[in-house]
């Protein structure tokens, strides 16, 4: 029995580690991609550019898959107003615009808008699991 105010390690919540990879940017956002082994990480690149990536989990191994570079870095990102068959990623960058993503072919959003006058820094969505309105 552990002491007042003591949480005991064995019940406590663990985290575990898969694999580790370094990276050239500074990494703000990471989200799995839905119903996948994959997950993509969004971010800034030194230079301010912004960087998204794409990163496959298979027999232990981490493989990038894909990678786009874009003017302005990426703060936030969600899958949360995407159906589970699309996977689109909105994401919020430093020049605040609003940008949805189809991962397959990222090079050009589906939907690109500007949002803020400066920086998202924070992003939900609704509606991904059509049970109201969502992105466009």
């Amino acid at each position: 029995m552990a002491a007042a105010g003591v949480m005991e390690t064995t019940n406590a919540p663990q985290i575990i580690e898969h694999v580790k990879k370094s990276v050239n940017f500074t990494p703000y956002d990471t989200r799995w991609v839905p119903c996948s082994a994959r997950f993509v990480t969004m971010g800034l690149y030194p230079r301010g550019t912004g960087v998204l990536q794409v990163y496959e989990m298979k027999l232990g191994e981490l493989k990038l898959v894909k990678e786009v570079e874009k003017p302005k870095g990426f703060k936030c990102g969600t899958f949360g107003a995407s159906s589970l068959e699309e996977r689109h990623l909105a994401t919020g960058d430093y020049g605040g615009r609003l940008d949805i993503w189809d991962l397959e072919r990222p090079e050009k959003a589906v939907y690109s808008v500007q949002a803020h006058k400066q920086i998202v820094n924070a992003i939900d969505g609704c509606g991904g699991l059509n049970i109201g309105g969502g992105a466009p």
